[in-house]
C-alpha cells in the first residue's frame, strides 16, 4: 500500500479550509452582516416593515449629504423608545432588525430646524433622483404678518416625500419672537393630488403647533444614525398639546389705529417690559412645576384684542385648575 505524503494532505486541508472560510465571509457580508432589515415575506417579496427602512434610510442618506439639521419627530417610533415599550418590547411579536422605525405605518414624520438650513433646491432634485415623489406645502410667513410691506410672503411649511407607498413627512420648525419653535398648519391648495398621502394620519399639520426647543442626542435606531429628543416623554407629551392660535395682527392694528391708540409713555412701556418679564417667569416656574396654565382676564384679553398688554392694567393674570394648586406652588415663585 503506497505511503500518503503528509505534505500533500495537510495542503489539501489548508486549502479546503481556506475556501469554506472565504465562504463563510462572503455570506457573512452579503446576508448577514447587512444593517438593518433584510428578511423577506414567505412570498419572496419586501415586506411593509423593509419598505419603511429602505424609504428611511435613502431620505437619511440625502438629509446627512445636505447636512440638513433633522430629528426624529413621529410619535409612532419615539413612543417605542420610551421605557414602558423598551420593556413590554422583548414580549411583542415585532420585525427582528426594525424594531424602532418600523411603525406599521405609511408614514414617517422628521423635523427641521427650518433657520438652519438654507434652502438648497438641490436638496429636491437628489431625492427626485433617487425616486422620490414631492408635494411641497407652503404658506405665509407669520412673522411679517404684522408689517404690511411684507405680509404674504410664503415660507415652506412642510414636504412630503413619497417611495414605494411609503411617505416621509418632513416638518419645518421656524423660530418666533417668544423664543419657542413654531410650525405651520397643512393646506392643501385647490389643484393638489389629496392621494398623494394618508393626510389624516399625518402627525402634525392639522393646525399651527409651538414647541420649546428640544435638546437632541444622536443614537443608532435599527442601524441607522438619527437624532432624536434627548427628552423624548415631554416632548411627546408637547406634541399632543402643541395647538397654537396665531394673533389676529390686522384686528389688532386697526383696533389701535381707529379705536384706542396705543400708549407709548414711558410708564406704559416699561410696564409692558416689566409684564412680559413677569409672564417669562410665570411660565418657566410652572412649566418646572408640571402645572398647564392659560392667560385670564386683562392679561387674555389684551393678547385678543390688541395683540399685546394693555398699557393701562397694572397686573399679569393667569390661571390655573384647582386641583393642581399646592402651596409649594407660591413658594416656587422666585418673586
Amino acid at each position: 500500500m503506497p505511503r500518503v505524503n503528509r505534505t500533500i494532505v495537510l495542503s489539501l486541508l489548508v486549502i479546503s479550509s481556506s475556501v469554506f472560510l472565504l465562504f463563510q465571509l462572503y455570506y457573512y457580508r452579503k446576508y448577514v452582516g447587512k444593517a438593518g432589515p433584510h428578511i423577506l415575506s414567505r412570498t419572496g417579496h419586501l415586506t411593509s416593515s423593509d419598505v419603511q427602512w429602505q424609504t428611511v434610510k435613502k431620505f437619511l442618506a440625502l438629509a446627512q449629504r445636505f447636512r440638513l439639521p433633522m430629528f426624529l419627530a413621529d410619535t409612532a417610533a419615539l413612543g417605542l423608545l420610551s421605557q414602558d415599550a423598551l420593556r413590554q418590547r422583548d414580549r411583542q411579536v415585532r420585525e427582528p432588525h426594525c424594531s424602532f422605525l418600523c411603525t406599521d405605518r405609511p408614514i414617517t414624520s422628521f423635523a427641521v430646524y427650518a433657520n438652519l438650513w438654507k434652502y438648497d433646491p438641490g436638496f429636491l432634485l437628489a431625492a427626485e433622483q433617487k425616486g422620490f415623489e414631492l408635494l411641497q406645502l407652503r404658506g405665509e410667513d407669520p412673522r411679517l404678518a404684522s408689517l404690511d410691506t411684507l405680509s404674504g410672503e410664503e415660507i415652506p411649511l412642510h414636504f412630503l416625500l413619497r417611495l414605494n407607498g411609503h411617505v416621509i413627512q418632513v416638518v419645518f420648525l421656524y423660530e418666533r419672537s417668544g423664543n419657542y419653535l413654531w410650525h405651520g398648519a397643512l393646506r392643501l391648495r385647490a389643484h393638489a393630488d389629496r392621494s398623494f398621502a394618508p393626510f389624516k394620519m399625518l402627525d402634525y399639520g392639522r393646525h399651527a403647533g409651538v414647541y420649546d426647543r428640544p435638546q437632541l442626542v444622536l443614537t443608532v435606531l435599527d442601524g441607522l444614525d438619527v437624532q432624536v429628543p434627548h427628552n423624548i416623554s415631554r416632548f411627546l407629551s408637547e406634541q399632543r398639546h402643541a395647538r397654537f392660535l396665531e394673533c389676529r395682527y390686522r384686528d389688532a392694528h386697526n383696533f389701535l389705529q381707529q379705536l384706542f391708540p396705543d400708549d407709548s409713555s414711558a410708564a406704559a412701556v416699561d410696564f409692558r417690559r416689566k409684564a412680559k418679564s413677569l409672564l417669562h417667569v410665570a411660565a418657566r416656574t410652572l412649566a418646572l412645576l408640571d402645572i398647564p396654565f392659560w392667560l385670564s382676564s386683562g392679561t387674555c384679553l389684551g393678547w385678543f384684542r390688541q395683540c399685546g398688554i394693555i398699557s393701562y392694567s397694572r397686573d399679569v393674570d393667569v390661571g390655573i385648575f384647582i386641583r393642581d394648586f399646592r402651596w409649594r406652588t407660591v413658594w416656587s415663585c422666585p418673586l
